[in-house]
């Protein structure tokens, strides 16, 4: 029987240099697989769409289950409508950021650092003082002056005369005039406790933008948005008077907080914004309170990184239920959406 090294070299070589090209050839990929969604939600694999859910959006996946495409279905009327709302509320809430933006860019061109804004507290608070002092010395100068002119008045009552009335209106002039320093300086000590409060919350400001940017530089790419999940319902709620978007922003604000996975960067009277996200798996979140002709809106916005993973999570059943979970809990606390 002859050895498998004869059996070989019994082949001519064109033989054996095509049984080697025809093992380096790839195998036959299988036919393109689609997912998709029936009416009841559950999810369905095959390799042709059924021609009543061909106008439906679903998913083209290659031979190993990754996704190559989504197609995008034919949209209703009520579709349209909110992927409309929900580019009119992230083109708002993007203002508000960059608003926020232009502030920050400028307090840190201003103050290089904490220090720096405490030398200018204390300048603003000095010449204040020096301001206060100036009109107390003026005050108590005429307080002096009254004091003498009711003497003088007292002394006429006492020697049973009549107080004139070019006496008693030097004593009323007097008398406003103190007043009139009193306001002043009581102006100004207004407006030294502003500066400072301003001062404490820009110094406060600015430790959270040197954080961020210390935090930023660690891994940022970049952030992608979630994408509208087509259920029908904005992760947005209206309300009508100051009171209740009080507290539906109070309780979107505790929200955010308790599902975020990134910290706190922003917190306005209108924009609570956490920093963007560093790792494949965090979620960051905005809040934005955004006005309209009649009524405002509190808007939930959901961040994922820019990057394969971070769009993924991004499309997952947890962000999904972050969304809803925002509607429902003003629900829940409000009694009923107003």
């Amino acid at each position: 029987m002859p050895s498998f090294a004869c059996i070989g070299a019994a082949f001519p070589a064109w033989a054996r240099a095509l049984g080697i090209i025809l093992l380096a050839l790839p195998r036959a990929v299988p036919a393109a697989t689609y997912k998709w969604l029936d009416e009841e939600g559950r999810v369905h694999y095959s390799d042709s769409i059924p021609p009543e859910h061909s106008q439906q959006k679903h998913a083209r996946l290659d031979g190993q289950g990754r996704l190559v495409e989504i197609i995008e279905g034919a949209k209703s009327p009520a579709t349209i409508e909110r992927e409309r709302a929900l580019r009119h509320l992230r083109a708002e809430t993007a203002r508000l950021v960059e608003e926020q933006r232009k502030l920050d860019d400028a307090l840190l061109r201003t103050y290089a650092s904490e220090e720096d804004m405490r030398l200018a507290l204390n300048d603003h608070l000095t010449q204040s003082d020096a301001s206060i002092n100036l009109l107390e010395k003026y005050r108590a100068r005429h307080a002096d002056v009254l004091r003498t002119q009711e003497k003088h008045a007292a002394d006429m009552e006492r020697q049973g005369l009549a107080v004139t009335a070019q006496v008693l209106k030097a004593m009323e002039d007097e008398r406003r005039r103190i007043a009139d320093y009193k306001d002043k300086i009581r102006v100004l000590e207004d407006k030294k406790r502003v500066i400072a409060a301003r001062f404490g919350r820009d110094i406060e400001r600015l430790r959270s933008l040197k954080a961020e940017q210390a935090r930023s530089g660690r891994g940022a790419l970049g952030e992608v948005f979630a994408s509208d999940d087509g259920n029908g319902v904005l992760s947005a709620v209206a309300c009508s008077s100051d009171a209740i978007c009080a507290k539906v922003w109070a309780l979107g604000r505790g929200y955010v907080l308790s599902k975020a996975d990134t910290p706190l960067a922003i917190d306005t009277e209108r924009l609570v914004y956490t920093s963007v996200p560093l790792a494949d798996r965090e979620i960051a979140l905005t809040l934005a309170r955004i006005a309209g002709p009649e009524e405002e809106t509190v808007f939930l916005d959901i961040r994922c990184r820019q990057s394969s993973l971070g769009r993924e999570l991004c499309a997952s059943s947890r962000v999904q239920d972050i969304r809803a979970g925002f509607r429902a809990r003003v629900e829940v606390e409000m009694g009923a959406v107003p």
